[in-house]
């Protein structure tokens, strides 16, 4: 593993597991301020991966989709994603009557802009480039959706404790750790991920393993 791959994992374990902790037991968060978080997040991912495949497609590697339209598709649905968030951070504890006290972003969305700079400087000075990271990206917008926007719903309407949040960045946390011990098991016994057509992966056996 590249140092510049392992800072950015160091830097997503503080970010978006202890961060989160400790704003719960702490500081007293309750579910706005890591939903807003976890929705950055996706904006850290996209900008990595836009990084990642200017790099790889300026070196002549072969790009399952290309920069530019990325960029517009994961945008595009982030931004829509986003809204959607900010609106439910806002009317959920209004339409259900959930008492909420107020809460200043300012404080998170600099510690995300700060952490994310870092990691976008690493993506550039990757050598080589990171992979492209196209599957994480989509992946984690489509996931960790779901289920944050499944369990906001639960804490807002049942005025569930805050323990639903801490599941929520346990989550995350398994995710993150799926992402990564997952593909090495797999390289380790002799399988390897193929793109088959633009956006379209298929697990085979690496004609390289165990030479």
């Amino acid at each position: 593993m590249s140092p510049q791959r392992a800072w950015a994992i160091a830097l997503d374990v503080a970010l978006y597991l202890a961060l989160p902790l400790v704003g719960l037991f702490v500081w007293g968060w309750d579910w706005r301020p890591i939903v807003l978080l976890y929705w950055l997040e996706n904006i850290t991912i996209g900008g990595a991966t836009f990084i990642s495949l200017v790099r790889r497609a300026r070196a002549g590697e072969p790009q399952g989709m290309p920069a530019g339209f990325f960029l517009m598709h994961y945008g595009l649905f982030t931004f829509v994603h986003g809204v959607f968030v900010i609106v439910m951070i806002n009317l959920i504890p209004v339409m259900t009557d959930t008492p909420a006290a107020p809460f200043d972003p300012l404080w998170v969305v600099a510690v995300w802009l700060l952490t994310t700079l870092v990691q976008w400087f690493l993506a550039l000075r990757a050598d080589p480039p990171l992979p492209s990271g196209i599957g994480r990206a989509y992946g984690r917008v489509i996931v960790l959706h779901l289920t944050i926007l499944g369990a906001v719903w639960l804490i807002a309407a049942f005025g569930l404790p805050a323990i639903v949040a801490v599941f929520l960045v346990v989550l995350h946390a398994i995710v993150d750790i799926a992402g990564l011990v997952l593909p090495s098991l797999a390289k380790r016994r002799g399988y390897r991920m193929r793109q088959t057509d633009p956006g379209t992966w298929a697990l085979e056996r690496d004609p390289e393993a165990g030479r």
